[in-house]
């Protein structure tokens, strides 16, 4: 990809539009599950972990429902997304209680589709 594209998708705004689009397509959610937009809404745990990530660049979107709450947190990999000619996100998900549930790199592809990177 070059660079000047790839500069003006790592905005964060851009970045936060790649999250929601890579939550919303995958299977990572009930159907049941609601956007968090207020961040004082969090338990004490995901609001700290929100705190390091945003001190890092990151962005995140959080959802939840009755039971659960999943937040997202992610940063896109300039030279990754180089490398596949692509937006490549590094992705972080979080539960309840700030506990790491999963780490991934992922791939835009085309028409939405997202796909998990082997690095």
């Amino acid at each position: 990809m070059e660079t000047l594209r790839l500069r003006r998708i790592q905005q964060p705004s851009e970045v936060q539009r790649l999250l929601e689009e890579f939550v919303s397509h995958g299977s990572f959610l009930p159907k049941d599950s609601y956007r968090v937009l207020d961040p004082s809404t969090l338990s004490p745990q995901l609001r700290r972990v929100l705190a390091g990530d945003a001190e890092q660049g990151h962005v995140w979107a959080c959802w939840a429902n009755n039971f659960q709450t999943w937040l997202f947190t992610c940063e896109m990999s300039l030279t990754s997304s180089r490398e596949r000619g692509a937006p490549v996100l590094k992705v972080n998900l979080y539960g309840e209680m700030g506990e790491l549930k999963d780490t991934g790199t992922w791939l835009a592809a085309r028409e939405g589709e997202w796909s998990r990177c082997v690095e």
